[in-house]
């Protein structure tokens, strides 16, 4: 099968590359720890021609597109937002070009903008291609969750990002885990599913900012053991997180299958019929969408 485009992901702490055919199948993976944040304004194509130089010795130089924090202030070159409701066409409507050491361009795909159901702005740079993949992938309208640091809960309406909201999940977690009294003078900590479940039932319910210290006087009074108050936090969150959730018929978990265990099992507590989605196929089936719109093979 023939080598036609290169689909890239660069986020602040990693790069990604995946050797792409015309017809979407991911012919070879390029994976290393290096983040935009670690290369200097004006060695991004430098950089980038180090990265791939494995492909660039055996196929040539193909056409890219790139999406994701490399289109940021922080990045390569900087992208304005789509606002939306945003369908693919939106976005390849919207790539802007850098130019390489071949002297053929790159592609950078926008992100995209909206208003929560508070009133607030939001953005988000690369799960709008995973939203759009998971689009090609069941063909219908849909809530998502893109779990993670900083989880996206994406409502996917008429072939569109119609709207979402971000769940600073992950990023809470880690700071209340390893930066505050609820994380402190704790042994080893094992996973424990009553626990998390117990987390999962309070943090549903409840105000998160009334049950969080929870965390410290359930281990006060034994009402959590000791090892098991990380996963009596995670739940807490996570069963907080569901509260914004619309469901429709179902709820979409798009990331790893490893990194969805905890989700999955406080879904299957609450009784929400859910899937879990590989966030590399949506990212690639988004890509080679937005691909397939636009004029990427062009230079």
């Amino acid at each position: 099968m023939k080598a036609s485009w290169i689909a890239v992901d660069w986020g602040t702490t990693n790069f990604r590359a995946f050797l792409m055919s015309d017809t979407g199948e991911c012919l070879d993976k390029i994976q290393q720890a290096k983040g935009l944040l670690s290369v200097a304004q004006d060695q991004f194509p430098q950089v980038f021609d180090e990265l791939i130089s494995r492909w660039n010795g055996i196929y040539g130089h193909l056409p890219v597109i790139m999406a994701g924090m490399v289109g940021s202030q922080q990045g390569w070159r900087e992208v304005p937002y789509v606002h939306a409701p945003a369908s693919a066409q939106d976005l390849a409507n919207h790539i802007h070009s850098v130019d390489l050491l071949s002297g053929n361009k790159a592609k950078i795909v926008s992100g995209v903008r909206c208003v929560n159901a508070f009133g607030n702005p939001e953005v988000m740079r690369g799960e709008e291609i995973q939203l759009i993949g998971l689009g090609e992938i069941i063909k219908c309208d849909f809530n998502a969750i893109l779990f993670g640091t900083h989880s996206k809960n994406a409502y996917w309406c008429d072939g569109k990002i119609e709207n979402y909201s971000t769940v600073m999940t992950g990023e809470l977690y880690s700071l209340l885990v390893n930066h505050s009294i609820l994380g402190k003078s704790l042994p080893e900590q094992e996973f424990n599913k009553d626990a998390f479940i117990k987390g999962v039932e309070i943090g549903n319910k409840h105000p998160l900012n009334h049950v969080l210290f929870s965390a410290r006087t359930f281990k006060l009074f034994e009402g959590v053991q000791d090892s098991n108050i990380h996963a009596y936090i995670s739940g807490l969150l996570i069963g907080h997180e569901f509260i914004l959730s619309n469901r429709l018929n179902k709820l979409y978990l798009v990331g790893s299958q490893k990194l969805a265990s905890n989700y999955a099992l406080a879904l299957e507590h609450l009784n929400i019929e859910f899937d879990v989605i590989d966030g590399d196929e949506c990212f690639l089936k988004g890509m080679t969408k937005i691909y397939s719109k636009g004029e990427i093979n062009e230079y």
